[in-house]
């Protein structure tokens, strides 16, 4: 069997921890790279002197790293 095949075979025999892990993994993700959006206005919110910005990126970036720590704990290995 071609590793593509196998890899594949066990993406779709995820039970529930699995699916719920790659779903958390993938929320993480995703806040992620928006979480780089807003980065661009961290200099200029903290240069004017608001911390809007600067605390939004910091609490969403905690955020998508717990559920990306979150969801590899649960997913587990893929293979065995």
């Amino acid at each position: 069997m071609s590793g593509k095949q196998l890899i594949r075979m066990e993406e779709v025999q995820l039970g529930g921890d699995e699916a719920r892990g790659n779903v958390l993994m993938t929320v993480g993700k995703l806040l992620f790279w928006t979480d780089l959006i807003f980065l661009a206005f961290v200099y200029s919110s903290i240069k004017n002197g608001s911390l809007v910005y600067p605390i939004w990126f910091t609490v969403q970036g905690a955020l998508a790293l717990t559920l990306l720590i979150v969801g590899r704990i649960k997913r587990g290995p893929l293979s065995e």
